[in-house]
């Protein structure tokens, strides 16, 4: 997926800043492009310390890459393609998962899932016998903050 800069308008309140700019990976960094972005009247932001940042060795756990990723949106279609005991089991292990009101969130399209999440959804429909490469309802593209 591409990298793009990101848009100040869709980044989530209260989403942690970086300050070091001696970071190898602060160039591709939403929380450096953002800290960079932010207009010159904003009183407050959020920030990792520094202090705790010095602390740190090898890779940041904080890096956030501004490469755009492939959301997937519902999967009714899966389910619908499914046995009705394997889909009820499905369900079931998915709610468990999630909780019901996320499930259902999901299952619809409202809540995106994210690339890992996919995998977990995938994960889950392959322990109730789903074969093959099903596809989720839609993808979207966007930066996963």
């Amino acid at each position: 997926m591409e990298e793009e800069e990101p848009n100040i308008t869709e980044v989530p309140h209260n989403y942690p800043l970086c300050l070091n700019r001696q970071c190898p990976k602060a160039s591709t960094c939403l929380r450096q492009l953002v800290e960079q972005e932010i207009a010159d009247d904003v009183r407050f932001w959020m920030v990792i310390s520094p202090k705790h940042q010095a602390t740190l060795s090898g890779d940041c756990p904080y890096y956030r890459s501004n490469a755009k990723v492939r959301y997937a949106k519902g999967f009714m279609n899966i389910l619908n393609n499914m046995p009705h005991k394997q889909m009820t089991e499905a369900i079931y292990l998915l709610i468990d998962h999630f909780s019901q009101r996320t499930y259902y969130r999901i299952r619809k399209g409202e809540r995106l899932l994210k690339p890992a999440e996919q995998k977990e959804v995938m994960n889950i429909l392959r322990n109730c016998g789903v074969t093959g490469n099903p596809e989720f309802d839609s993808y979207v593209e966007g930066i996963e903050w």
